[in-house]
């Protein structure tokens, strides 16, 4: 274990954590346990209300060097039960936190660290907002990482993603107007039924297009509104609401303009209004190769049994934001096959990751 780290007080930091969970933008008593066990490890400068409830603890080391960032999640997700930490960001808070008791045991390191605390991950606002605030202070990152842990690999395996780690996403929201009428006279409405039906077989169709893209693509209907419950009435209004992504964003961006196209014609055709917007934007995660190959280097030395993904991760992250200044690397570690996916009621972080976790951090920060 390394010098400073307290592996039973990280447990019971993990627990208050875990007791404590907010949601995106709430992270107010989240912040204030970290500031708590920040301020113990002496860093040289905490900023704080980054993005919102954002917190970022910087420690300069003994010898001249790089500037590297390892980024943490503060929110937690919304269940029926109220708000709840399932995905784990208990754990990789305290993962930062054993790095922080780490860094203010040894400084002999090279350059500079930058232990980031990211809110309003599981609605990816939070990064790009913090990205604004670090603009203003004229913080600059050489390297940035992050880790997640992942019920479906083995414990403290390390799962390295060559190139794309998570696909790009976005949610679109099409908005079609025309006229109601009553449900006795239908062909008096310019109803938008049947051009939201259409669109709906289209997108489905290019689901199935392998040859109009370079990667995996999928839109996904995730609402349909037409309409109110007016027996009454013939609809006149409605929306489709899709989320699209890809693991190439130029790919996402010709699945947008495919079914823009589409929805417009229609929409003309049929004497429809059509308004479209765009909602929780997510540029694709992919890690550098120099990034990459320091996790890569690190998790051989330190005898981790490393497992490379085939394919890249089809939920998004926000994480990319932190990547487009910096070299980034953004990897997995295995919280044991415990059956439950994160966001499942039967999901549970592993406190065996802590350890095994800020030794692979260690590794990138003393011997890199």
């Amino acid at each position: 274990m390394q010098s400073g780290i307290e592996l039973g007080k990280l447990i019971k930091i993990r627990k208050e954590l875990h007791a404590s969970p907010e949601y995106s933008h709430k992270e107010i008593n989240t912040a204030a346990i970290l500031l708590k066990y920040l301020k113990e490890t002496s860093p040289d400068t905490i900023y704080t209300g980054l993005g919102g409830n954002g917190i970022i603890a910087e420690y300069s080391g003994n010898k001249p060097g790089s500037y590297k960032m390892f980024r943490c999640e503060m929110d937690a997700i919304k269940t029926d039960r109220g708000f709840e930490h399932l995905c784990g960001h208990d754990g990789h808070m305290t993962i930062l936190l054993g790095v922080a008791q780490m860094l203010s045991a040894d400084r002999n390191f090279s350059g500079k660290i930058f232990l980031l605390f990211q809110p309003a991950e599981e609605i990816g606002e939070g990064a790009i907002l913090m990205v604004k605030d670090i603009e203003k202070l004229e913080l600059k990152f050489d390297f940035s990482y992050a880790l997640h842990n992942n019920p479906k690999y083995p414990l403290n395996s390390i799962i390295i993603h060559q190139g794309t780690y998570a696909a790009g996403s976005t949610g679109m929201e099409l908005r079609f107007t025309g006229v109601p009428s009553h449900a006795a006279f239908p062909e008096q409405a310019v109803s938008p039924l049947d051009t939201i039906f259409s669109t709906i077989e289209e997108i489905k169709r290019l689901n199935g297009d392998k040859r109009s893209f370079s990667d995996f693509i999928l839109a996904t209907i995730v609402n349909v509104e037409v309409g109110e419950p007016n027996y009454g009435v013939t609809p006149g209004e409605g929306s489709l609401r899709v989320t699209l992504r890809s693991f190439n964003d130029q790919d996402l961006d010709l699945l947008c303009s495919k079914i823009e196209r589409f929805a417009k014609e229609m929409a003309v055709g049929q004497g429809l209004k059509l308004n479209i917007s765009y909602h929780d934007k997510f540029p694709a995660t992919v890690n550098s190769d120099v990034a990459n190959n320091m996790v890569i280097g690190a998790a051989e030395k330190a005898g981790f049994n490393i497992i490379y993904a085939k394919d890249p991760n089809r939920g998004s992250d926000d994480f990319s934001f932190f990547t487009f200044n910096s070299d980034g690397a953004f990897f997995d570690i295995g919280n044991g096959e415990c059956g439950a996916d994160v966001h499942q009621s039967g999901y549970k972080f592993t406190d065996e990751i802590i350890i095994p976790a800020i030794t692979l951090f260690n590794e990138i920060i003393y011997k890199q």
